[in-house]
């Protein structure tokens, strides 16, 4: 602009004095410089001597070398960056007669900088997508000073001496600093760094669909995976016990219904009847099936213990838990010696022990209508079992090898009102236990003694380690939640430093919460839902909290600390189901994908699952047995 002001200004000169007879005009174009000699990037002192005789001087052109031109009186900030030999030329043009007069000099650019020597770290050393980077400039000058600074991330640029940068993806990602120095010296340090799968990254590894059996459905359930993580289990309501390779291939197929329960008996309004299996430290799988309340006395329900691995499939053992029996959300619990399963509408005796290695009855207990809620058993030999109606949670003590006593006044099956939760309803809710031993049950608060009613979900802790027969028991601490307890398979989990998490259902106006709970039973956060949730939530051993959005179809990742959401993934068009999350980090999914049950596997940024009762089942394998 300011050349272009200078050619007019020039111009208007030219056009106005032209029409005037010619006097002696005389222009001399004249300049020194305060050096003959420089270093590469000093500045150039140039004073303009240009004299005029009868006229003004209309334009001044500088040529400064390299195509450098110049109409300013006297240029400023003039450098050279490359050693080297440069004329400068002045030519100035008077305003009268057009006379012109022209001066040039050669300078000497000399090269004597030492250039800068880029350098940079950053933090933290390992870096994952999505995660902030701080980068900061090590570069150093021997006798000057760093002045400029240009950062590249792959594509993105920065001019910041220390920026902050997150990277989007994972992957191999240049990063390259270049510095510039008071004499324009510059260097560039280039370093590739790998980057992480972060918390941000949930993908799909594989899907798979495995019961085209006519209306089977995906309701309440997990995936199970073995300890050593190389093989799945899923099932359904069409009675298919499914095994695949962590990889996606498909081993085997058991059917759980071929001795009693069958799809066709499986026409109820809730179809609940593929319970989780859980698998065995030797690799033994143990599934459950029912039928519907509207089915009784059809063929009779069944439980099997199944070989498990790339050459299962087999049946080791089979037996009827009776014609009336039907199963909600829990899966079989595996101890040392027993496996303990929970049925509803059995005529008295819901929760049987089996010796797991053949299968034969050791005891039948009493548990009021049973199967509303799921189980768990300690190493300390007591059971948490979820009963019928408002009866709370059964509790059973140990009295003996194969001998449990009641929670009761006299440790008989009387006396509902020692139970854990009294008067309110584990209504298909899973519990969870910690190393302490104490149990956290979701309940559905039906009868205002802890909480007003109007607060539809409750959760309990009570420290087993105080259970004793006689002794009527008081919870460490109970939470109210937003959401209600549906009969969908609820429940709650830990994370590794106690904090609980709990799961509820749209109800009303109020959405389906994942709610955190401090070890001491206070909110620490609640996130609401997008749709509705049918199961437990899952955490990894980095702590993040997964749910399945059964409305959406979404596994949605949360951070622990606030709740926020991390990262989503669509899956299916339902997911009526827990997530599962493997030792080695993958994170199983089953539901409802083009009406049929479909398997999902995940990699999201986790090694493996927390090291807490982290899942429905406490584990991969839900076992229902850690403590």
């Amino acid at each position: 602009m300011k050349r272009f002001i200078y050619m007019l200004a020039a111009f208007a000169l030219l056009g106005a004095t032209s029409c005037q007879p010619d006097a002696e005009v005389a222009v001399h174009a004249g300049f020194t410089t305060d050096k003959e000699s420089y270093d590469v990037g000093d500045p150039v002192v140039i004073t303009n001597t240009s004299t005029a005789e009868n006229a003004l001087i209309a334009i001044y052109k500088w040529e400064l070398g390299k195509g450098v031109v110049s109409y300013e009186t006297t240029p400023e900030n003039i450098s050279y960056d490359q050693a080297g030999e440069y004329v400068i030329k002045l030519t100035v043009t008077s305003d009268r007669g057009v006379k012109k007069s022209s001066f040039e000099k050669t300078i000497v650019v000399v090269d004597n900088n030492i250039r800068p020597v880029a350098d940079f770290s950053w933090s933290p050393e390992k870096v994952v997508a999505g995660e902030p980077v701080q980068f900061t400039d090590l570069s150093t000058d021997e006798d000057g000073e760093v002045v400029a600074w240009e950062w590249k991330f792959g594509t993105t640029t920065s001019d910041k001496q220390n920026p902050e940068f997150t990277f989007a993806a994972q992957g191999s990602t240049e990063v390259s600093l270049t510095v510039t120095d008071n004499k324009k010296g510059r260097n560039t340090k280039t370093v590739t760094i790998e980057v992480g799968r972060g918390a941000i990254n949930l993908d799909l590894l594989w899907s798979y669909p495995y019961d085209d059996t006519k209306d089977a459905y995906v309701y309440g359930t997990s995936p199970a995976v073995s300890p050593d993580g190389e093989y799945v289990y899923v099932t359904s309501t069409g009675y298919s016990l499914v095994c695949f390779t962590k990889a996606g291939e498909r081993l085997w197929a058991f059917d759980i219904g071929k001795d009693g329960a069958s799809a066709e008996n499986n026409s109820g309004s809730i179809k609940v009847q593929s319970p989780t299996p859980s698998v065995d430290a030797d690799g033994t799988v143990y599934a459950l099936a029912g039928f519907n309340e509207p089915n009784k006395g059809q063929g009779g329900s069944a439980f099997y213990a199944v070989s498990g691995g790339a050459s299962g499939g087999s049946q080791l053992w089979y037996t009827n838990t009776g014609v009336n029996t039907s199963f909600r959300f829990l899966s079989p619990v595996i101890t040392e010696k027993y496996v303990i399963t929970l049925d509803r509408n059995a005529p008295s005796n819901q929760l049987h022990v089996y010796d797991k290695r053949s299968g034969a009855l050791v005891v039948n207990l009493h548990c009021n209508s049973g199967s509303y809620g799921g189980l768990l058993a300690l190493k300390s030999g007591i059971i948490v079992a979820g009963t019928g109606g408002k009866y709370g949670s059964r509790v059973l003590l140990p009295n003996g090898e194969g001998v449990w006593k009641y929670l009761s006044p006299d440790g008989t099956n009387a006396g509902y009102g020692y139970n854990y939760g009294w008067k309110d309803e584990s209504n298909g809710s899973q519990p969870a236990a910690d190393v302490s031993g104490k149990v956290y049950i979701l309940y559905k608060n039906s009868s205002g003694v802890q909480i007003p009613t109007t607060t539809k979900a409750i959760v309990y802790c009570y420290d087993t380690k105080k259970a004793a027969v006689g002794v009527q028991p008081a919870p460490e601490w109970v939470c109210g939640l937003k959401g209600d307890c549906g009969q969908s398979g609820m429940g709650v989990v830990l994370g590794e430093d106690g904090t609980v998490y709990a799961a509820t259902q749209k109800t009303g106006d109020v959405a389906a919460h994942v709610t955190a709970i401090s070890p001491m039973g206070s909110v620490v956060w609640e996130h609401a839902a997008d749709g509705d949730i049918n199961g437990v939530p899952a955490v990894d051993d980095q702590g993040y909290v997964y749910y399945n959005d059964k409305t959406t179809g979404k596994l949605v990742k949360l951070r622990p600390t606030d709740g926020s959401r991390v990262a989503e993934i669509k899956l299916a068009d339902e997911l009526r189901s827990s997530p599962a999350i493997s030792s080695d980090g993958t994170i199983y999914v089953s539901g409802m994908k083009d009406d049929k049950p479909t398997v999902f596997a995940v990699k999201g940024s986790a090694e493996g699952c927390a090291a807490s009762w982290s899942q429905l089942g406490g584990n991969p394998s839900k076992t229902e047995y850690m403590y």
